[in-house]
């Protein structure tokens, strides 16, 4: 309520000087976001010429966003809703000198749409979750997805937002271009639809635009997203499945005469929340990459997890996570992941203290740690570290995350 007497006060204010229509009362804003904190103590494992700083202190605030959510009536069931999620950093742009955090530190930088929903649905149109994102995450019971305690990077190759244009294209920096091998994204030029809840069951669809393809070259790949997803929420009981494939993802020829490779994944995940505040779950998903003509590589990997609420304000929550071993022809390059080699699993294990300062604020502390198999070369998530292969990594974190 607080909120939305904070956004009517705003428009009000500007209205008053004519800037803006004062605010309908079918029509709601919304102010929201997510301040996180976490310091950790990282040990990459031994030091190098080339790594000398393997075992120290790390602050980073993966998560953090602040957003503008709002929705008019327009009557008959039929609404018109806007988002727009922007990322913080709150340390300071200077921590992250690179293309990377240019992109990512501007209005709508997250989960932005203009959308209709109604008696038919939902459709909306931005840069959005994919329905493989959306089902994936559902099972990440007891862990984040990014940070010292995120399995993302383990489960799906990252989580981050990416564009669509087509990879080695005239004129396209590489922050816009589609970050191949990768499963857990929030895409932009998305469009999306999801049916109305069926007691509880929904079907979601996701398809990519191609605004790139405007570009006046024969040498342009024709790069698209489609995702599809199905979920059963209903209670305490979660169960959802996805598929998603990339059209043209890689450029298996040269940047005159570009051959288009694909990827493609499949993801199942669940959960169930028991009378004593403890939820358990877990998923299952397997990505296959064409990287190189005929030399395709494929992974499988798991996570089970935990997040119980002991008594009171006290709980816990832990995981185990594994990745497993990169398969295809010997030595076949995969994108964020070790090259296809026998041993280049990774399993991650991690546990945390939790103690509910209030139903907004929390504080967690506790241990993960990542063991690399002999070809493997995972490591604690945002570390900015080399993780040398088969070298294991650990870190010790505390957090604090308030939501508003």
């Amino acid at each position: 309520m607080q909120k939305k007497l904070i956004a009517v006060a705003v428009g009000s204010a500007l209205s008053a000087f004519g800037a803006v229509p004062a605010l309908a009362q079918n029509a709601t804003v919304n102010i929201y976001g997510t301040f996180y904190g976490e310091y950790s103590r990282i040990n990459n494992g031994a030091a190098s010429a080339t790594e000398p700083y393997q075992n120290y202190d790390h602050f980073q605030n993966p998560g953090s966003r602040i957003g503008l959510r709002g929705e008019e009536k327009l009557g008959g069931g039929l609404s018109v809703w806007f988002q727009c999620e922007s990322s913080i950093d709150y340390r300071g742009n200077n921590n992250k000198p690179d293309d990377n955090a240019v992109a990512n530190n501007h209005w709508c930088s997250r989960d932005s749409a203009l959308g209709l929903k109604g008696r038919f649905g939902n459709v909306f149109y931005g840069q959005w979750g994919t329905p493989w994102k959306n089902v994936n995450s559902r099972g990440n019971v007891g862990a984040n997805d990014t940070g010292v305690f995120g399995t993302a990077h383990l489960i799906a190759g990252s989580s981050s937002t990416f564009g669509i244009s087509a990879p080695n294209g005239p004129g396209v920096s590489t922050t816009n271009r589609v970050s191949p091998g990768i499963f857990r994204r929030r895409q932009s030029n998305l469009f999306s639809y999801e049916t109305p809840s069926f007691a509880g069951f929904k079907v979601m669809g996701a398809v990519t635009t191609r605004n790139h393809a405007s570009r006046a070259t024969s040498a342009q790949l024709k790069t698209r997203l489609w995702s599809v997803g199905a979920q059963y929420a209903n209670g305490p009981i979660y169960v959802g499945a996805a598929y998603e494939k990339h059209n043209d993802f890689w450029n298996l020829g040269t940047a005159a005469a570009p051959i288009g490779g694909d990827d493609k994944g499949w993801t199942v995940a669940a959960s169930y929340t028991l009378p004593i505040r403890l939820k358990i779950g877990g998923s299952i998903q397997q990505m296959k990459e064409e990287q190189a003509l005929g030399r395709e590589t494929k992974i499988t990997t798991y996570h089970i997890g935990i997040d119980w609420m002991i008594s009171g304000p006290h709980g816990v929550r832990a995981a185990y996570t594994r990745a497993g071993d990169v398969k295809g022809p010997s030595g076949q390059a995969h994108n964020a992941r070790p090259a296809a080699n026998p041993d280049s699993k990774a399993d991650m294990w991690q546990i945390r203290y939790v103690y509910a300062l209030s139903k907004r604020t929390e504080f967690t502390a506790g241990y993960s740690r990542t063991n690399n198999r002999a070809n493997a070369t995972y490591e604690t998530g945002g570390s900015d570290s080399t993780q040398f292969r088969g070298s294991d990594s650990s870190a010790f974190a505390i957090a604090i995350r308030h939501s508003f």
